[in-house]
């Protein structure tokens, strides 16, 4: 298993604790506060990966376009994780800023996945 391969392993299941992690708040119950830094250093690892694979791979090797489109996809939606619930709604989470950051990183999983099988 390549690389790649692995990263989007990773994404998948930060995008399953994301899933989870969003059903409890709707649920409105309390989870421990670090289940939400584990999401997002399992998320922080999978981009590492998926661009260390991307720029690792060879001049002979073809790369599909969509695995960087993947790449922008998730680390936008990363970046706004890490701004909307790190820095701005540290306590009381809006359900739109939790869509968003869903939506934007369940994007790029699918994209990823089409780009690596």
């Amino acid at each position: 298993m390549e690389l790649i391969e692995w990263s989007f392993w990773v994404l998948a299941a930060t995008a399953a604790g994301g899933l989870f992690f969003g059903l409890l708040s709707a649920m409105n119950v309390r989870y421990p506060s670090w289940f939400s830094l584990g999401h997002g250093v399992l998320g922080l690892i999978g981009l590492i990966m998926l661009g260390y694979a991307l720029y690792t791979t060879g001049p002979g090797t073809a790369t599909p376009q969509s695995a960087y489109w993947a790449l922008g996809l998730l680390g936008a939606a990363f970046l706004g994780g890490a701004l909307f619930f790190g820095v701005v709604f540290r306590q009381a989470k809006p359900r739109w800023a939790m869509v968003t950051h869903g939506g934007l990183a369940l994007a790029g999983v699918v994209v990823l996945f089409f780009s690596v099988y």
